[in-house]
């Protein structure tokens, strides 16, 4: 099997699938079938993206004219999955290669694959999918990964037509931890955008104030990017300004989630500023605002 020869099955075409299968088409990869609950709904759109794939009407349709299986599916239904089509008649497992897309849920979800000899592994975008059948964003991205020799020679080959970076990972530990902080700096950052928009779009338009803050967004990356998170912190915080973080809190009495957002976030940032704060009277100072915050 050459790189140009891999041809491919995706079971789940949420937001995930349904770029990454469009994305490996692109590059001359086939995909010769699909299934997902979605798809009777989005035939035809599924017909545009991947015109040579056969969709399935259900799961026991599935045909092993395939190399690579890619299971998309939510992880609650990455088990079930498995297990119902590892024991598909006229399959030879140990000529294919399994990946699931969880960035949490275990290898053992895939154990019954495994068992009738599919190499197995989880293959998870370290991305945004904002939209499904967007076959951009799943190349020049990191995908982390964790499984068996054979599951993972592919899942280099995947990593290198897309023109991504491949994280190798040592066990479902890691891949927690890759996950959480994740999930806190993407998704903490969306809440945090959506929450502040609400605040300032009572008396600036919501266009306007959607375009401030993502302005202070693209500086505050450029700052990580330049200085590294140690020294990006500006601000109340950076300059240990009690009375306006005091004024902060005042105004947050009526937004009791945002007001604990605020805090736990504000105690995180204190803490990474006394790592390295050597000055005493700053030092007192951000002291003083850690017991105002957890008070």
């Amino acid at each position: 099997m050459t790189a140009k020869g891999v041809r491919f099955s995706v079971i789940g075409l949420g937001r995930v699938g349904s770029s990454l299968g469009p994305a490996l088409e692109e590059k001359g990869w086939r995909c010769v079938s699909v299934y997902s609950e979605s798809s009777a709904g989005e035939s035809r759109r599924i017909r545009r993206e991947l015109p040579g794939a056969v969709i399935l009407s259900s799961m026991e349709s599935l045909q092993p004219d395939f190399d690579l299986l890619f299971i998309t599916t939510p992880d609650d239904q990455i088990g079930p999955t498995a297990e119902k089509i590892a024991s598909l008649p006229d399959f030879d497992w140990r000529k294919k290669v399994v990946l699931h897309a969880s960035g949490v849920i275990g290898l053992d979800t895939l154990a019954s694959l495994k068992d009738a000899g599919a190499h197995t592994g989880a293959f998870h975008p370290i991305s945004a999918f904002a939209k499904r059948y967007s076959p951009s964003s799943a190349s020049h991205i990191y995908y982390d990964f964790l499984g068996e020799k054979t599951a993972k020679g592919m899942a280099r080959k995947i990593a290198a037509l897309l023109n991504a970076r491949l994280l190798i990972l040592k066990s479902d530990d890691e891949r927690q931890a890759l996950h959480l902080a994740s999930v806190i700096v993407s998704n903490f950052t969306v809440i945090g955008m959506q929450a502040s928009e609400g605040l300032i779009s009572r008396f600036i338009p919501r266009s306007e104030a959607k375009g401030l803050l993502l302005g202070l967004l693209g500086s505050t990356s450029g700052n990580l990017a330049r200085v590294g998170s140690g020294s990006a912190l500006t601000g109340p915080l950076a300059r240990g300004d009690i009375g306006v973080i005091m004024a902060h809190l005042k105004s947050l009495e009526n937004y009791p989630s945002l007001s604990q957002f605020y805090r736990s976030s504000s105690l995180l940032g204190v803490e990474l500023l006394l790592r390295s704060e050597m000055d005493v009277q700053k030092k007192r100072r951000l002291l003083k605002i850690k017991r105002m915050l957890e008070a």
